[in-house]
């Protein structure tokens, strides 16, 4: 197919929306919004507001009756601080889990630690990894890594704590996940209530394209999330499980990749790093703020917030 669509001013964008049945309170505060926030962004907020697809057909284009324009706006806001609250969770996260494992490694290990390939399950991949964090401190502007560069000639590279702080939380989740010193890890995963260390490096790895989502201002609110969650016993009467096919033909039962899940881990991780934290509440009464069939969109199940952990 050849994509054909003209591109709409703003003034037919409005007009658009009208035509296919959404109410506009305001002409002119409308056009605020999509002028700063754009048509195309808006229009992932509105598709729950679609009547329902005719066989065949991707989507309907046109509005449940009595759907506004302020409705859409609303959900997109709603999102917009949902991503400002995990990206709070993740900072906290990632910030304890770089200062876990880099002391851990330092004190069993020596200052250096993150140099020694011994200590990491393939030499190859440590190689590579080193190489990558070489050539990213060696032009880095950070005031605690050109201190080490002018200061010292060996090692080459600053020790384990400075280095951790240039790591994304990917990078921090691959070198973890490398590290072969399972005194280390056992470590690190106790120090969050995780029960084992796989449980632990499939957690942060889920996490970091949600942290990349919130990052890059992307639709997180009903989300079916790309990375699986761990099967968390201690969490299962509290995670929504779903079945799905595998490849043996057994239905296999899961932990679902909607939101809920993913904000259900992050709070049980946020409790170790700060026992009084009021993120949770704060969580918690942010989501009561959409209806119950946008609740149910990001996975929340019913009576959710009878769950301790919610209370």
């Amino acid at each position: 197919m050849v994509y054909n669509k003209r591109p709409l001013s703003i003034d037919d964008q409005v007009t658009q929306l009208q035509s296919r049945g959404m109410q506009i309170a305001s002409i002119e505060r409308a056009k605020h919004y999509l002028t700063h926030i754009g048509y195309y962004r808006l229009s992932a907020y509105w598709l729950p507001f679609e009547l329902p697809v005719a066989s065949g057909a991707s989507r309907n284009h046109n509005f449940n009756a009595g759907t506004t324009f302020d409705q859409v706006l609303s959900l997109y806001i709603f999102d917009r601080k949902l991503r400002l609250l995990v990206m709070e969770a993740i900072e906290r996260i990632e910030t304890a889990t770089r200062a876990h494992w880099a002391n851990a490694m330092a004190m069993r290990h020596g200052a250096h630690a993150y140099l020694k390939s011994e200590l990491f399950k393939d030499p190859w991949d440590h190689s590579n990894d080193v190489a990558d964090r070489a050539k990213d401190l060696k032009t880095s502007g950070e005031t605690f890594v050109v201190h080490y560069r002018d200061t010292y000639k060996k090692p080459f590279m600053p020790p384990i704590w400075a280095v951790v702080e240039t790591m994304s939380l990917g990078t921090l989740s691959r070198w973890f996940k490398s590290t072969k010193a399972t005194a280390v890890k056992n470590e690190v995963a106790r120090s969050f209530g995780m029960p084992k260390i796989e449980i632990f490096e499939q957690v942060l790895h889920a996490l970091t394209p949600i942290r990349n989502i919130c990052a890059h201002h992307g639709r997180l609110w009903n989300r079916r999330l790309i990375l699986q969650l761990p099967n968390i016993k201690r969490l299962i009467h509290e995670m929504v499980i779903e079945t799905v096919p595998s490849t043996s033909g057994t239905p296999q039962k899961q932990a679902a990749r909607q939101v809920y899940n993913y904000l259900l881990v992050l709070a049980h991780l946020m409790k170790p790093i700060n026992p009084g934290t009021s993120w949770i509440r704060r969580l918690a009464s942010h989501v009561q703020t959409i209806p119950v069939a946008q609740q149910q969109a990001m996975g929340f199940p019913g009576g959710w917030q009878s769950m301790n952990i919610w209370r």
